[in-house]
């Protein structure tokens, strides 16, 4: 288990492009663009949810007219183009989201954002905190060590030194001379002409540094080559500056300041409803008084393995539950999250249940009685899942529960979140059950574990549940696929 202080870095600006082109025609009723804004807020959270840093800053970019790059390279990312016209209103809306969730925006004139990261990476770093920089940029590897990692959201990797060696084949301290002599053509640093990065790697590799290949340009392969590399050399040790980030950006930011906040809600609220993001609102508002709310999912496929996952709410605290099982289709696998939720609970409470299986959710809502006034769920094999059934029904009769469907994989937040941890727990579990078959450890129908119970025996909650009703597909006796 990690015992060190985690502090995330993100990189601001990487984020708000990967939003902006990954989610396209999202705008309020009126016209205007928040496709950026709702991209971004919805990764932050997912961040903030599944990796729950102890510190965490976002890291903006100056305008680049103003870097310490641009005056000893005017050419320094010149091609770029402009940023579309409906991007600047949405950073300001961005930045304004993160001052209402209490999330400090760092920025420093004459640098860039990768710069402050790198200061801040490793001025925490050296005093024992683990340090992990949210971003896709590869630059940023050339900080990696032991204690700085890189996280890249969208390919679900994260790298350190191994990966690092693995991409650029040299360790991270080596990187910027790799990128000095191939250059990096979407920051238009030149490097040397005819040198790639794969060549520039070979020849880091054999001679070390960028220094001591051009020292020793008599020895490399090539006559074209030792030619650039002689013609070229300021040239090289140029883009090794451009390309080195810098370490040393003044900052006045304390760790302390840096420390995870709940979110200003006087603020954020009104902030979602603005920007006709209702569907977020749900993350920041708590469950009714005395009502815990279960939110669950199921993935699996025909008689194959699938997963659960489940998050619990109650007051302004939340737990995540997640799980294997070896053999199981998607219908029961919906079933077992909404059991585990349940089994969770450990004295009665009144509870409102969220599947987007209208299997479970009509079932235990409207057809599980008549299935006990003419006997199928005691008669064996008269129901599919009849023992899953008798579970729910036995956990049911302890608590007050309202089942209620929400429209799956449509932007719910928790919805989403249950459905990435249930098919987590699916992949993880399928690792898992192979290596310990390769490894004669353990047989398959073993491999699930059972979930340990959340104690909520210190709520003190009582009855309030707003009833509400949910229109669902005819059915006639709840044995279809509805989920």
């Amino acid at each position: 288990m990690n015992e060190s202080p985690q502090l995330y870095l993100l990189d601001g600006s990487s984020y708000i492009y990967r939003a902006y082109y990954g989610i396209r025609d999202v705008a309020t009723a009126d016209g205007t663009p928040t496709n950026a804004v709702y991209g971004f807020t919805r990764m932050l959270l997912g961040l903030l949810q599944e990796h729950r840093p102890d510190y965490l800053a976002v890291v903006f970019d100056r305008p680049r007219e103003e870097t310490f790059r641009r005056e000893i390279y005017p050419e320094y990312k010149a091609h770029r183009e402009a940023m579309p016209e409906d991007l600047p209103p949405q950073i300001a809306a961005i930045r304004q989201v993160l001052q209402a969730l209490q999330i400090p925006s760092l920025e420093a004139p004459g640098f860039e954002a990768d710069d402050v990261i790198a200061t801040l990476a490793r001025r925490y770093a050296a005093e024992g905190i683990e340090v992990t920089v949210v971003t896709g940029d590869k630059d940023l590897m050339q900080i990696v060590d032991d204690k700085i990692f890189l996280l890249d959201t969208m390919k679900d990797t994260r790298s350190g030194p191994k990966e690092v060696l693995e991409r650029f084949g040299v360790p991270p301290e080596l990187v910027a001379d790799v990128l000095g002599l191939a250059g990096d053509t979407s920051d238009n640093i030149p490097g040397v002409p005819g040198i790639g990065e794969k060549t520039a790697a070979e020849l880091v590799q054999r001679f070390g540094s960028l220094e001591d290949v051009l020292k020793w340009t008599n020895l490399v392969n090539g006559r074209k080559r030792r030619e650039n590399l002689q013609a070229h050399a300021d040239q090289a040790r140029l883009s090794k500056t451009l390309a080195t980030l810098r370490d040393d950006v003044p900052l006045e930011s304390s760790l302390v300041e840096l420390e995870r906040q709940s979110p200003n809600l006087t603020d954020l609220i009104p902030l979602l409803r603005q920007l006709e993001f209702e569907a977020l609102e749900i993350v920041f508002t708590p469950p009714p008084p005395g009502v815990v709310e279960i939110y669950s999912d199921g993935s699996g496929r025909d008689s194959g393995p699938g997963g659960y996952g489940v998050v619990l709410r109650y007051g302004e605290h939340e737990k995540e539950l997640s799980g294997f099982e070896p053999v199981a289709t998607s219908q029961r696998m919906e079933l077992i999250a909404a059991i585990r939720g349940l089994e969770a609970l450990n004295k009665p409470q009144t509870v409102r249940l969220y599947s987007d299986s209208q299997y479970l959710v009509r079932g235990m809502s409207d057809w599980i009685d008549g299935w006990v006034r003419d006997g199928r769920l005691e008669t064996p094999g008269a129901l599919a899942n009849q023992d899953l059934w008798q579970q729910l029904l036995a956990l049911s009769r302890q608590h007050k529960i309202h089942w209620e469907w929400v429209r799956g994989h449509a932007g719910h937040p928790f919805n989403e979140r249950c459905d990435k941890l249930a098919k987590r727990a699916a992949e993880e579990g399928v690792q898992a059950a192979g290596a310990d078959r390769d490894q004669g450890a353990v047989p398959e129908e073993e491999v699930a574990e059972p979930v340990a119970p959340v104690s909520l025996a210190a709520l003190r909650l009582e009855p309030s549940l707003v009833e509400e009703d949910v229109d669902f597909e005819s059915e006639n006796d709840g044995q279809l696929k509805l989920c």
